[in-house]
């Protein structure tokens, strides 16, 4: 995961991770495993749930995930 893509698109959001946690239902810990790329291969499933919470289009979600569109 782009760690700071997400850090930027939390801050276009307005919304903090503590409040990504509760609305997603992920713990702080698993998040930042995810960040911290702890896990190599999150979840399908924690990473559309992090896309929903922020409302991301799909340009957005891949950025998020590490794909660039280098064109």
């Amino acid at each position: 995961m782009n760690k700071k893509y997400f850090d930027e698109l939390m801050i276009k959001k307005s919304i903090s991770r503590y409040k990504l946690c509760k609305i997603t239902g992920i713990s702080s810990g698993g998040l930042t495993d995810v960040l911290n790329k702890k896990v190599k291969n999150p979840r399908i499933d924690t990473l559309i749930k992090i896309a929903e919470a922020l409302n991301l289009n799909d340009h957005e979600f891949a950025e998020l995930c590490g794909y660039k569109n280098d064109k």
